[in-house]
């Protein structure tokens, strides 16, 4: 008689549901948990409701407002789902497919268009940044500040190489220009570790708006050393020039002091979300997403709202250069004119 062997059955999985709401009733440790506070998610609510779904049977469907909470505590805290899981009381599939839902809503276009707003070919929008930027410093033609910086994530199976960066580690390098308030404009985080911040700026379409002249004339941005000095972008002067003449020295002062503002921007975007500050597990496209997601909604959001500070600006303006002529070099303009 022939034996068939019998597979034993799974046993049943059965989870309790958790209300954030009930567990963390303190509004501190809520917003410590979420990086927003209830009434915060409540507006995230009400802008992604269209674009989520009650999706399962009744018993098991879960809102809306708990799929964005278990979202926002995985760019949080960067934990592994099977955790966030348990702390839903839901199965790392659902957490998974949370995640992909919510973070698809985020990056919907219209949403992205509502808080990704750079417009240089616009003198009224260029005239408020550059002012937003006189109240910082003493470079009154700005309009915004760029930089990279480097986001960690695991070898891909693919290609894994390419995203070797300087730093000994596999990273995504991401480009983006801040405003004065110290909220994120485009940024591009399409490009490997191994490549640097000058030449993925060279290939971006804010490079070329600015180098063919649709830009607004006299308007630019600045930068550190690791760019070239040009029609788009103001970077500092040598060392040595810098010593050998008092208000090359003196620009180079006002423009550290306006640049800063992309520097802190990183460094809070990362204190924000964890994902973004240690190691992200998953592949380079979903964290592209993710930066999109956490740099230009949520950021950008918690400063709208007040859930994250702005950068201050002074009452007064701290200067009012005029722009520079046609075919003259507007960093020595602004040198002769500080």
């Amino acid at each position: 008689m022939e034996m068939f062997y019998v597979r034993p059955r799974a046993p049943v999985m059965r989870y309790v549901r958790v209300d954030p709401y009930e567990t963390h009733d303190n509004e501190n440790i809520f917003f410590e948990r979420y990086r927003f506070a209830s009434r915060h998610v409540d507006m995230l609510e009400e802008m992604l409701s269209p674009l989520l779904l009650d999706g399962g049977f009744e018993l098991w469907r879960i809102s809306k407002r708990v799929q964005i909470l278990i979202f926002l505590c995985y760019l949080a805290s960067n934990g592994f789902q099977s955790l966030i899981a348990d702390a839903f009381g839901v199965c790392q599939k659902t957490v998974s497919t949370v995640v992909t839902t919510v973070l698809n809503a985020m990056n919907y276009p219209d949403i992205v268009a509502r808080f990704l707003k750079f417009l240089p070919d616009s003198p009224e929008w260029c005239a408020d940044r550059a002012s937003e930027f006189s109240r910082k410093c003493g470079l009154s033609n700005v309009v915004g500040a760029v930089n990279g910086c480097l986001i960690k994530i695991q070898q891909p199976s693919m290609f894994g190489w390419q995203y070797y960066s300087r730093k000994a580690c596999t990273v995504i390098n991401m480009i983006s220009i801040v405003d004065a308030r110290g909220r994120f404009l485009p940024i591009n985080c399409e490009y490997p570790g191994s490549c640097h911040d000058p030449s993925i700026w060279r290939r971006s379409e804010t490079c070329r708006i600015f180098e063919s002249g649709q830009a607004v004339p006299g308007f630019l941005l600045i930068g550190d050393a690791g760019f070239a000095n040009s029609v788009s972008i103001m970077t500092p002067y040598r060392r040595r020039a810098a010593q050998q003449d008092v208000r090359k020295a003196h620009f180079n002062e006002e423009l550290t002091e306006g640049r800063v503002v992309v520097e802190q921007a990183f460094g809070a975007l990362k204190r924000r979300f964890g994902i973004l500050e240690y190691t992200a597990r998953i592949e380079p496209p979903k964290v592209q997403q993710i930066i999109l997601a956490a740099c230009v909604i949520l950021y950008n959001t918690a400063i709208e709202v007040g859930a994250q500070d702005g950068q201050p600006l002074s009452s007064i303006r701290l200067a009012d250069v005029p722009h520079s002529p046609p075919g003259v070099d507007p960093r020595d303009f602004l040198t002769r004119h500080l």
